[in-house]
């Protein structure tokens, strides 16, 4: 038995994304503890050294948490997978920390809390903007309370008022613009996924198109030569369609064509293949099935569409022409696309609404493709 190894990186290609992001945050926190190692050292803190790693121990257990949850896959769990928002918070939360120790630095230490909205911008709307921005903002208030309590001498009450009420203009504005920038990226995403989905699909009949098929073809080909699998082609030919045209009208035949597609869509295994082969033509693509199996399937479709009716065309009636071949290892895919052609010409040849196989010992010619 295999054992599996651990690897930082999961799988899922979406929790790959959310880990290199939580990454880029756990830099940000590095960079911090070298800025307020120099601050230290510098004597602009109150805090120590051993007071500033002792914190830095705390937030890395924090975000070891983070880690064991997108890793472990329970981040899948949440609302947010990418747990944005609770990340933001616990960044502010070490913030408060850093600027309550940072004495007359403070004002400039400020910046770090648009470090950690850029990483909104990944994934937060502008209510969830909003809220960080009122946190942010209570706790920066807070920690001018604590140094005016505890500190007095080091807090000019004029200074610390301009700051927070630029935090209180600035962040809602941020917040507004970041929103703004989830958004279009939202609308650039669905735009990309319909681009590539129109790429591969038959817009007509909503099923995979020539090219999509092509490449299918190519990919299962390649498997079944490292395997010694097969696969079937089944090629569907509706039956007289262009009289349908003719006596219906072009968009009665649409609705046929559309009728025909979706029907043989729900009836094949999730990874089988359909696709739109030209015209009238459909093409099936029945993965891990000898020849045998394809003749059952195909005869079966064959009476499907014998009893096939049409939402608000039940004077249509169709039949179907199939064509069977099966792909045998090293030939090309070609091959077995003109088998599965002859054996639908000979359907054609001997009355239609019929269901023949071309065997591969039938084909005289070799195609190199």
């Amino acid at each position: 038995m295999n054992k599996k190894t651990f690897t930082f990186f999961p799988e899922d290609p979406a929790q790959t994304v959310r880990i290199k992001r939580f990454l880029m945050a756990l830099g940000s926190y590095a960079m911090w503890v070298v800025l307020c190692t120099v601050c230290i050292l510098q004597g602009f803190t109150r805090f120590t050294l051993k007071d500033l790693y002792a914190l830095s121990a705390v937030v890395m257990l924090f975000n070891a948490g983070i880690y064991l949850l997108l890793r472990t896959g329970w981040n899948k769990r949440f609302k947010d997978p990418s747990l944005t928002m609770f990340q933001m918070i616990l960044a502010t939360m070490w913030i408060m920390v850093c600027l309550y120790g940072a004495g007359e630095i403070r004002s400039s230490m400020l910046m770090l809390y648009f470090v950690v909205f850029v990483f909104g911008v990944f994934r937060l709307r502008f209510l969830q903007f909003l809220v960080v921005s009122v946190f942010a903002i209570a706790n920066y208030a807070v920690v001018v309370y604590l140094v005016y309590r505890f500190h007095p001498g080091e807090v000019n009450l004029k200074v610390e008022l301009i700051n927070i009420m630029l935090l209180a203009t600035v962040l809602p504005w941020f917040s507004l613009l970041g929103s703004y920038i989830t958004n279009l990226r939202t609308t650039i995403a669905k735009a990309l996924e319909t681009i590539e989905k129109l790429a591969v699909t038959d817009e007509l009949t909503g099923v995979y198109n020539r090219r999509r098929l092509l490449e299918i073809l190519k990919e299962q080909k390649a498997f079944c030569d490292r395997g010694n699998k097969v696969f079937s082609l089944c090629i569907i030919d509706l039956d007289h369609f262009k009289s349908v045209n003719d006596n219906f009208g072009h968009e009665t035949g649409d609705i046929v064509l559309r009728g025909v597609a979706q029907t043989l869509k729900q009836n094949i295994r999730d990874f089988d293949i359909i696709a739109r082969y030209g015209g009238e033509e459909f093409m099936l693509v029945l993965c891990s099935t000898n020849g045998a199996e394809a003749l059952t399937f195909a005869e079966r479709v064959r009476e499907i569409a014998e009893n096939m009716r049409f939402e608000n065309h039940d004077h249509v009636r169709i039949t179907l022409s199939v064509g069977v071949a099966e792909y045998r290892p090293t030939e090309s895919f070609q091959a077995t696309i003109n088998r599965a052609d002859k054996a639908l010409y000979r359907v054609k040849e001997n009355g239609r609404n019929r269901v023949e196989f071309e065997r591969y010992a039938e084909s005289k010619q070799m195609y190199l493709f």
